[in-house]
């Protein structure tokens, strides 16, 4: 009989996006100081575009290239916006404190999904699919093991690791081939239509539209019906809807 693996996003599907605005404020803190231990001089508000306009270009390599900058990338890619040559140790520094500004002020589990993931994790192995951005994979696993629900997974797939980002097909390959599945008796769930839904019903899995936290609107839906098997707008119905679908 085919196995049965289920692939599960990260941001906004496990994890709410809280903490962002505190997480934002100790990187500017962290690269307005090695500006200046580096001897040169750039406003607040310089930098606060540098710093925003970053999501440009990580838009631009995700959503058409599929695949996610790294941190150091876009650390770099903020100093050449400001016209810095900042030494390596200072870029190296900064990338530390921007990726591991989850671990200092982290997101918060969304509600049911500990209970949802003890509830799954007992009926077929559980992957992991992230896309990453400013955390890379091994911080975001840190943060699973503190919330005690990476034991729950066999297997992780971020794109910092990877290199390849949702929708793109290894995405879901690699998530699903090593644990034994066959991806088309698998299921995917997340919460971005173009990437979790299309990039999982394109390899022939099963989807499942999470939308129980709000989606910036850059992400949101293109107004299009959804391609998913299933959409539950809370954890709590995860056992009704894999009951229906199995």
């Amino acid at each position: 009989m085919p196995s049965t693996v289920i692939t599960i996003d990260f941001w906004q599907t496990l994890f709410d996006d809280s903490g962002g605005p505190q997480r934002n404020l100790e990187r500017q803190s962290a690269l307005g100081q090695a500006i200046a231990d580096a001897g040169y001089f750039r406003d607040i508000e310089e930098v606060d575009t540098a710093f925003r306009s970053i999501w440009e270009y990580f838009d631009h390599h995700w959503l058409n290239n599929q695949r996610t900058p790294t941190s150091r990338e876009m650390v770099e890619e903020i100093c050449r916006r400001l016209d810095l040559a900042l030494p390596d140790d200072a870029v190296a520094q900064v990338t530390h404190t921007f990726a591991n500004g989850v671990l200092s002020n982290p997101p918060a589990l969304l509600p049911g999904v500990r209970d949802a993931l003890a509830f799954l994790a007992n009926r077929a192995p559980l992957a992991l699919i992230s896309d990453t951005a400013f955390s890379p994979g091994q911080v975001l696993r840190s943060l699973m093991e503190q919330q005690g629900i990476a034991s729950y997974f066999s297997n992780f797939i971020f794109s910092d690791e990877s290199g390849v980002a949702k929708p793109h097909p290894d995405a879901f390959r690699r998530a699903v081939e090593p644990l034994g599945g066959d991806l088309g008796h698998s299921v995917h769930i997340g919460d971005i239509e173009r990437t979790d839904i299309r990039g999982a019903k394109g390899v022939g899995m099963k989807a499942i539209l999470y939308r129980g936290n709000h989606i910036p609107h850059k992400y949101a839906d293109d107004g299009t019906e959804s391609a998913a098997d299933a959409v539950i707008r809370h954890w709590e119905e995860m056992l009704e809807v894999w009951e229906r679908m199995k």
